[in-house]
């Protein structure tokens, strides 16, 4: 479904996840995260290790005689793929074990304390398009919020900002003095959206990156 040109924030609505939200969530999740295969790629393959593969296999194709250095090309293109082959792994079995533990009673796992919840966003009560949650961290003055994932056809839209503020009043009504998230550095995008010094996002007294 195309995106409409005037979407604004009152087409959003933001609620506490229900049992029928679940295939929706449930695709929401494996997309959203899927979408990090790419970006995980961009940083690995110019890992020093890497890079030194790389170049060996430069200085032996230098090496080999004109009619074989074919095959230099050959192993660095599949040393490439196996980079990203390795990557896409790792987010594929990160995806399954979720969707076979947490991911596979959201309720139990989410929201069975006073001091969790899994909220997600709806266009119009046509669909969810968003999802963040947040739970107790190992202390009681601590909580973790995790797993915003945003449509990509809503994005640039505030949303995001939307489900973070939702996310801290729900902290500041349960007197956290403490919320922690964590990002990969592949993640740009939530790295800008967290660090954001305006926006009206309301932070808490510390929040850990």
């Amino acid at each position: 479904m195309p995106v409409e040109d005037k979407c604004d924030a009152s087409d959003f609505q933001i609620q506490v996840f229900e049992p029928k939200d679940y295939p929706a969530v449930k695709r929401l999740f494996i997309d959203g995260t899927m979408e990090g295969v790419a970006p995980a790629f961009k940083e690995a393959l110019p890992h020093p290790v890497n890079m030194a593969v790389l170049a060996g296999i430069a200085a032996l194709t230098y090496a080999l005689p004109g009619h074989l250095r074919w095959l230099g090309f050959v192993v660095a293109t599949a040393w490439i793929i196996a980079v990203y082959w390795c990557c896409h792994m790792f987010y594929a079995f990160y995806v399954n074990d979720k969707l076979a533990s947490e991911m596979k009673d959201i309720e139990k796992h989410f929201l069975s304390s006073p001091g969790d919840c899994y909220w997600v966003a709806e266009h119009k009560k046509l669909k969810v398009i968003g999802g963040m949650v947040m739970g107790d961290e190992d202390t009681a003055e601590s909580c973790e919020m995790f797993r915003m994932i945003v449509d990509r056809q809503y994005r640039r839209r505030g949303l995001g900002v939307r489900l973070t503020q939702t996310v801290l009043d729900f902290a500041q009504k349960h007197e956290y003095k403490k919320c922690v998230l964590e990002t990969t550095k592949a993640q740009k995008a939530a790295q800008k959206l967290y660090l954001k010094k305006n926006g009206g996002v309301f932070w808490p007294r510390d929040v850990i990156l």
